[in-house]
């Protein structure tokens, strides 16, 4: 049987409030994105969550981090213009 106080819970993989929020906030793409928007968002924090559980730099951590954010928005926006393309034919 597994120890309650070694298992670890989504929010509680040691680290602090802050980091959460430095990963958290690509979800700003649900305010303009919908549900594509929120989907990529989760998919960036996930990705800024393992990013900030390894082992590197805290500067290297930072600008991964907005790169995330960035990458996800510059994904949304393809995907909102395909899909306005798509239905003007």
């Amino acid at each position: 049987m597994e120890n309650q106080s070694t298992k670890k819970g989504f929010f509680n993989q040691g680290l602090s409030t802050s980091a959460y929020l430095m990963c958290g906030w690509p979800f700003v793409l649900v305010l303009v994105g919908g549900a594509i928007g929120g989907g990529l968002g989760a998919l960036a924090y996930y990705i800024n969550l393992k990013i900030y559980k390894s082992n590197l730099s805290n500067a290297y951590k930072v600008i991964l981090n907005i790169l995330t954010g960035i990458s996800a928005m510059i994904l949304w926006y393809l995907i909102a213009v395909s899909i306005r393309v798509y239905f003007q034919q």
